[in-house]
């Protein structure tokens, strides 16, 4: 299914889906698996890929919800199911599943959605934050140091101080150079014509 089917399906749901898709985020706000798993055989692959895929209200998936409790095993069958873009679905403040794990300090659902679903660790919500920030400002140090190790923030993070380094030695050198012709400029002229006639 190409992501115009998809997006179009998502726009004709019925009312009927409208409320399967709320009990399906229920089902994955507490962790229920089996219930999820039985849906997605009632309805089929298809159908089912389509309603996991979809934001109920305030923008939320059942991923959000799953993530956002720490129901691992519920994050890694759904990731399995719904599309890839919808592992980035943001909701009405923008934050995704990514961001709602890391701010509740689920460490191992951050892991699973990086590293199997792909997630976007790079995306900001509506403040402008990104999920490791989120969890840096929530005191989720297993969530920051996971995410510092495995992830390319590090690279960035390094990349900036160094940028910051090459500017202030590029700032140190000009005035060393502009030291210099200062004091090229205050020898008196009998000095520095004494200093070459002793060598």
């Amino acid at each position: 299914m190409t992501a115009e089917q998809l997006a179009q399906q998502l726009s004709t749901l019925s009312v009927q889906d409208q409320e399967h898709l709320e009990e399906l985020i229920e089902c994955a706000r507490y962790g229920e698996l089996e219930e999820i798993q039985a849906a997605v055989g009632t309805s089929g692959a298809e159908k089912a890929k389509v309603l996991l895929s979809h934001q109920g209200e305030y923008g939320k998936t059942p991923l959000h919800m799953a993530a956002a409790n720490g129901h691992l095993d519920v994050v890694e069958y759904l990731i399995t199911i719904i599309s890839a873009e919808a592992v980035n679905t943001q909701n009405e403040q923008g934050n995704t599943a990514l961001h709602w794990a890391a701010t509740n300090g689920h460490a191992k659902v951050v892991e699973t959605l990086i590293t199997k679903g792909k997630a976007n660790y790079k995306l900001k919500n509506a403040a402008g934050h990104t999920a490791m920030l989120e969890a840096e400002i929530n005191e989720r140090e297993q969530v920051v140091a996971w995410m510092l190790i495995n992830t390319e923030l590090e690279e960035e993070l390094k990349d900036a101080g160094d940028d910051d380094e090459d500017e202030d030695e590029d700032e140190d050198e000009d005035e060393d150079d502009e030291d210099d012709e200062d004091e090229e400029a205050e020898k008196p002229e009998s000095a520095a014509q004494g200093s070459s006639s002793t060598a």
